[in-house]
């Protein structure tokens, strides 16, 4: 349910736009608090719609010209739309937001953006931008959250059958050259221009290229489901997608943007992320017991220089077991020594990482210099990564990409059931 606890778009801090013109001429002079849509009983106001139209431009960095709000205007108006509708269900099931919620979501944004507590509102506040919208967009995806928690979780169950096909599956292919990539999908239909669509594509590529994440852009502008999440695909095996997307990505490098590929919907731009072995073992996420000797060379209970250099050559030169090494440590180790319980190599400090990670079971370190202290360690147990998840992970994302079907199902449910009139 990774999209739901993502309860807001990643906004970026530079939204410096002003009110748009094209959306109020849009609007039929109505001005901005003239009525752009009609949702059941809530009303979106021109106001809204170039709000929403203004942050979209900034949070994407793309040009602000009239061809641009005439593109983006259909998926604004889609955007507030489903808002609406998210907020309607909530309030019907009694389930309501929090300020301290929408101020979580707020802090989260600028965590995200390497932004100080506060400055993403003072920002805002600095270049004429309204917050509603902002907050008017935390508030439904936080809302939505607690919907789909509620309602539809319930409904969610996953068969041991389901999870042992998956796992026969991954087996089956191992080895399977496989990338981990995001999308940004255009689609060209009866409502869109070939050319306006590339053109469109084009300048989000360049974007893309530059400064602006990813993640934004597809967040913005991908007509995909995907979109949700940033465009994250995760780990998809070659072979997995249309030829010509397939082609692309084989053409690649990790951390390349592709330039517009056409489709036979639309337009795809593709992020390779990584690129890997399907099912390959990771190394950092073995599981280790280990037996250490800390040799304090600082502080009050530091040794001396002989100290350390007889120890060392001991433990060098005649420890072979972690039992040894268990006993030399109660003996002689500074704090901290003696046996560690399991853990994953990934968690270990980068030095002793680096030491363990190619370690045989029962042969000591070499003397690993670490703050304050010698250390030496000792692999005494450990379990290999298969490559492949275990039974709850795969049962977990089963019941996760259920759970995001039924949500994707529920909205459209929602919005075919609404009466809706759309003015501008």
């Amino acid at each position: 349910m990774r999209q739901f606890l993502r309860a807001f778009v990643l906004v970026l801090a530079a939204v410096l736009t002003l009110p748009l013109a094209h959306a109020q001429e849009a609007g039929n002079g109505a001005g901005a608090m003239g009525i752009a849509a009609v949702v059941n009983e809530d009303i979106i106001t021109v106001f809204d719609v170039q709000s929403r139209l203004g942050m979209f431009i900034a949070t994407s960095g793309i040009e602000n010209t009239p061809d641009i709000q005439r593109r983006l205007l259909p998926q604004v108006i889609q955007s507030l739309i489903e808002e609406r509708l998210k907020i309607q269900e909530a309030k019907r099931l009694k389930i309501s937001t929090t300020e301290p919620e929408v101020r979580e979501a707020v802090s989260t944004i600028e965590s995200n953006n390497n932004m100080q507590a506060g400055s993403f509102r003072k920002l805002l506040e600095e270049r004429g931008v309204d917050m509603s919208t902002l907050f008017a967009q935390i508030e439904a995806d936080v809302a939505w959250v607690k919907v789909v928690r509620q309602e539809l979780r319930r409904n969610v169950l996953v068969a041991p059958e389901e999870v042992k096909n998956v796992l026969e599956r991954l087996k089956a292919n191992q080895g399977r050259p496989e990338h981990l990539l995001s999308e940004i999908f255009l689609p060209v239909n009866v409502n869109s221009s070939e050319g306006d669509v590339r053109q469109i594509a084009d300048r989000l590529v360049q974007q893309a290229r530059g400064n602006t994440p990813f993640a934004a852009l597809a967040q913005q502008f991908s007509q995909s489901p995907t979109a949700a999440v940033g465009g994250d695909l995760g780990w998809v095996l070659q072979g997995e997608l249309e030829d010509e997307l397939d082609r692309a990505v084989g053409n690649m490098e990790p951390n390349e943007i592709s330039d517009p590929i056409r489709s036979t919907t639309g337009y795809h731009i593709l992020s390779l992320r990584g690129r890997r072995a399907a099912g390959a073992p990771d190394p950092m996420m073995s599981v280790v017991t280990l037996s250490q000797i800390y040799l304090p060379t600082s502080g009050g209970r530091a040794m001396s220089a002989a100290q350390i250099a007889q120890l060392s050559n001991t433990i060098a030169t005649q420890v072979t077991s972690c039992a040894q090494m268990n006993e030399l440590a109660a003996r002689s180790g500074g704090p901290g020594s003696g046996p560690i319980d399991p853990l994953r190599v990934g968690g270990l400090p980068e030095t002793v990482r680096t030491a363990v990670a190619p370690m045989p079971v029962g042969r000591v370190s070499q003397p690993l210099e670490v703050p304050g202290a010698r250390l030496f360690v000792m692999v005494c147990t450990r379990q290999d990564d298969s490559g492949l998840p275990d039974q709850e992970q795969i049962a977990g994302k089963l019941e996760n990409d259920k759970l995001e079907n039924l949500a994707r199902q529920k909205l459209r449910d929602l919005r075919r059931q609404a009466l809706i009139d759309v003015r501008i």
